[in-house]
């Protein structure tokens, strides 16, 4: 999935660089960079809600071990 991140930054700066050279930003243009944008941002959301559902798992077992081992 990080590759596809990096794929999509590295195509939508890409993108922007070449309209920026033409000077004219149209309709198309706007709706292609704006929609990877707001894919990208929602992957973010979507891996962040991963990443906190893990930090919460780690904390329940850090929670158990901690009464396992009586500290």
């Amino acid at each position: 999935m990080f590759a596809i991140r990096i794929y999509l930054c590295l195509l939508t700066a890409g993108f922007l660089f070449l309209v920026t050279r033409d000077g004219t930003v149209g309709i198309l243009e706007g709706v292609v960079v704006t929609s990877v944008l707001i894919f990208l941002i929602l992957d973010a959301r979507e891996d962040l809600k991963l990443r906190q559902a893990d930090l919460r798992q780690l904390e329940s077992l850090e929670k158990q071990l901690a009464v396992l081992l009586g500290d």
